[in-house]
């Protein structure tokens, strides 16, 4: 007996840890070191006190940067153009700490996310197969390396050559010294003396890569498990195109499996949505929000005339952009493809078929005239079109923040 493409139905796909850890690795090397990747083992009651310490600890540290910082924006920061500056680290800062409970809160829908795609690969019919998911995972590797390394060149210049090139803060024995990173109000103590102001600015930098681990892994796992699904229906569609080329005998067993092979890919979907709809809503909202802030730190540097502050705001500013894109993208591909599962099978001779074979394909194309899609807490769907009207709100800010400047000039 032979599969849909011929090949023995004894094909086993040996390679599926392998295939498995390539799709996820990026992910999982950012979220293991903070204690939130979904297949951490704590089977022991030592692991689990281990990893709720790591836990407590990675959020204790997050609070520990972001309150203070809070607390001096809202009391001592009385240039409102600064405000506006530093609002856009805040939100990421709040971004990294939903995003880190989010995982927690639905680390057993993610778990089984995660162990569905490994039984994905393991249970694949024929090599062809393997290569249509092996190769929606390279797609997602290309957008994991885009991401990174925009998001990284654009975070860390943030962190250490901003605080390099910003106006030294002078103390009361008007010596001077270089601001933190997150200029903060530690109610309890005070930062200015030597060491403990070297102390805490390398521990800021240390929390702020942290939250940058925390929003880029879980970012990297959503695009991950959504760019899977996306392999799953191209499944679909390519056995629905080489089922006429089987006998008759072999035609009812082959639609049966494409008919299962198609509810499992649904199935996955709507897991993804099911337990990630609140941090793609999270997603789109705060990447706006601050692109927003990071453009005016664009137009603002830019009038200083300071070349480099304007660069790294810049850079942080297209990251935070392609962001949005990127998850947009991979929505309204998952849309595609589970639309073109219904085309194909319309368009496949189907109606030469017996009765009782045509029906299972017209029960695939009923069910694809609602196509499963993604959504931003189930308020809209993320498409191409959702960024596009998200630029055009990006892009109404961007003429407020230009009159903001015209008028602090004129008052000036």
């Amino acid at each position: 007996m032979t599969t849909d493409t011929g090949i023995p139905a004894g094909y086993r796909n040996i390679h599926y840890k392998s295939d498995t850890k390539y799709t996820l690795n990026v992910a999982k090397t950012l979220l293991t070191p903070v204690g939130i990747w979904p297949l951490q083992r704590s089977d022991s009651s030592l692991d689990r006190v281990k990893r709720f310490v790591q836990i407590v600890t990675v959020f204790a540290l997050m609070c520990f940067l972001l309150i203070p910082h809070v607390i001096y924006t809202f009391h001592d920061c009385e240039d409102l153009t600064r405000y506006m500056k530093v609002i856009a680290a805040q939100v990421f800062s709040f971004l990294g700490i939903i995003k880190f409970w989010a995982m927690i809160v639905n680390r057993q829908e993610m778990r089984c996310c995660l162990v569905e795609i490994e039984a994905h690969f393991r249970d694949v019919e024929c090599e062809e197969d393997r290569l249509v998911m092996k190769k929606s995972a390279k797609i997602g590797t290309v957008f994991t390396t885009v991401y990174l390394g925009l998001t990284y060149c654009g975070a860390l210049p943030y962190h250490l050559i901003l605080p390099l090139l910003s106006d030294r803060i002078v103390k009361s024995d008007n010596t001077t010294q270089i601001p933190l990173p997150y200029l903060s109000n530690y109610v309890f103590f005070v930062i200015e003396d030597s060491p403990l102001h070297e102390i805490t600015f390398a521990t800021q930098m240390m929390i702020s890569c942290i939250i940058l681990s925390t929003n880029c892994g879980t970012y990297l796992l959503i695009a991950s498990l959504a760019i899977h699904s996306c392999g799953l229906f191209e499944v679909v569609n390519k056995k629905i195109e080489s089922i006429f080329e089987l006998s008759q005998d072999e035609l009812q067993e082959c639609l049966n499996r494409v008919v299962q092979h198609h509810v499992k890919a649904i199935k996955f979907a709507e897991m993804i949505e099911e337990a990630l709809s609140v941090v793609f809503l999270l997603e789109i909202v705060c990447c706006t929000i601050i692109v927003c802030f990071l453009i005016f730190g664009v137009i603002l540097e830019w009038a200083d005339n300071r070349p480099l502050s304007t660069i790294t705001y810049f850079v942080l500013m297209t990251s935070i952009f392609i962001n949005v894109f990127i998850i947009s993208f991979i929505g309204d591909r998952l849309k595609h493809e589970s639309e073109k599962v219904g085309e194909t099978s319309y368009f496949v001779p189907w109606y030469d078929l017996p009765e009782d074979m045509a029906r299972n394909i017209r029960m695939i194309m009923l069910r694809t005239r609602r196509p499963t899609c993604l959504t931003a807490g189930k308020l809209f769907g993320l498409s191409l079109q959702g960024f596009c009207d998200v630029s055009l709100d990006v892009r109404a800010l961007d003429l407020l923040a230009r009159s903001l400047l015209i008028k602090r000039n004129e008052i000036s």
